[in-house]
């Protein structure tokens, strides 16, 4: 039987909970993961065509229905860990304030110089949810660094040389942009993955992303409503960023470097968020009558929900497509990375609501702007991945 062998561990504070909502290593959200990006893999192959790729994605990770012309299989690719253990993080700081220029609660301290609005925790900002106002909300985490396991990836009869390379490629993706748990578009839960001559992140660049993933402009993008590929800035290169910190040389040049800890890239990742999100400005309270810019970002947003969206019997709410990540480099240094998986909002989330699905050139834009605001509002701390 063909297998895979691959150390993992985590660079921040993962929530990955159980059935009981307890931290624990466990296989299921490793799974998971390993299917989102073997759909971004195999995406181009199909043309972008969801059914026919969910048939290919059966087969090989089986099905539990026997509607249609598939029946129930046990997958062909199955994944071992050697701990199953449990979390053993007690607590999570709500780490450095940073300022919020919407926040009004005159009860957290105000933003500095005259700014507006008021700081708050960076760590509490981008993990609210599993962090509240008084630490982990369940502890424990699953801690960084010191917790590691072994996933072992094994093959069934059956599975082609070529399934296995997709396999491998999707881990590639993971390694790179993976992250797991509650909150792990954040960076909460970002992946370190060794093994199996994955390339690390100091190999990541525009020429070896296009060889694993299909890289599609915003306006291509957005015909999709599933995250499937890779998005592409106006300049034609591919939306992903890396987040460092700047220190200065004894004769006051600039230098860029690692951050000391994850809590410094964490840090720099939420004023980040808030940049980019609050350069939208929203034109009213809830409820709104029509999508706004920032509701594109992600939703719910606080105090500014959609008309009758809410209680909708769909799950009402759309993760960032945006996707942040605490990596390692290969001299142990941290850094941010940030990467765009572009889709259009889906038609279903506006099903039975009076609010209009606005159209793909309107969402497309909005993240034209984003684009535009990571090049160029964070000269100091922002750079784009090499182009080789």
């Amino acid at each position: 039987m063909k297998q895979l062998s691959y150390r993992l561990r985590f660079n921040t504070p993962a929530f990955l909970g159980n059935a009981e909502q307890n931290a624990q290593w466990r296989t299921p959200p490793f799974k998971a993961l390993l299917r989102q990006w073997w759909r971004v893999v195999k995406a181009k192959e199909f043309n972008y065509d969801h059914s026919e790729m969910r048939k290919a994605e059966m087969r090989l990770f089986g099905a539990a229905s026997d509607s249609g012309n598939e029946r129930s299989h046990r997958s062909l690719v199955r994944l071992r860990l050697d701990r199953w253990e449990p979390g053993t993080l007690k607590d999570v700081p709500k780490g450095k304030q940073v300022c919020h220029p919407n926040v009004s609660n005159d009860r957290m301290p105000a933003c500095p110089a005259g700014q507006p609005g008021r700081m708050v925790g960076s760590n509490l900002y981008l993990g609210f949810g599993p962090l509240g106002v008084g630490g982990l909300a369940r502890p424990p985490a699953i801690a960084p660094k010191e917790e590691s396991a072994r996933l072992r990836i094994a093959f069934t009869p059956g599975v082609s040389d070529a399934d296995v390379t997709d396999i491998k490629k999707a881990m590639q993706l993971a390694t790179w942009f993976g992250s797991l748990g509650s909150r792990a578009r954040n960076g909460w839960g970002s992946l370190q993955i060794s093994g199996e001559n994955l390339l690390g992140m100091d190999e990541l660049c525009d020429s070896t992303l296009a060889a694993i993933a299909p890289l599609r402009t915003l306006d291509e993008a957005m015909v999709q409503e599933w995250p499937h590929a890779i998005g592409l800035a106006s300049d034609g290169r591919p939306a992903v960023w890396r987040v460092y910190a700047r220190r200065e040389t004894p004769d006051g040049r600039p230098r860029y470097v690692g951050f000391d800890s994850w809590r410094g890239v964490m840090e720099k990742l939420a004023e980040i968020k808030i940049r980019f999100r609050t350069q939208f400005v929203l034109s009213s309270g809830e409820p709104h009558t029509t999508v706004e810019q920032r509701h594109v970002l992600s939703y719910p947003l606080t105090n500014h929900g959609l008309m009758d969206i809410e209680g909708k019997t769909m799950d009402s709410r759309l993760a960032s497509q945006l996707r942040f990540k605490v990596a390692e480099n290969n001299k142990g240094q941290l850094f941010g990375v940030i990467v765009h998986v572009p889709c259009a909002m889906p038609k279903a989330f506006f099903d039975g609501t009076t609010a209009p699905q606005p159209n793909n050139h309107f969402q497309a834009d909005v993240w034209k702007q984003v684009h535009q605001c990571l090049d160029t509002q964070f000269p100091n701390s922002i750079v784009r991945i090499r182009k080789a």
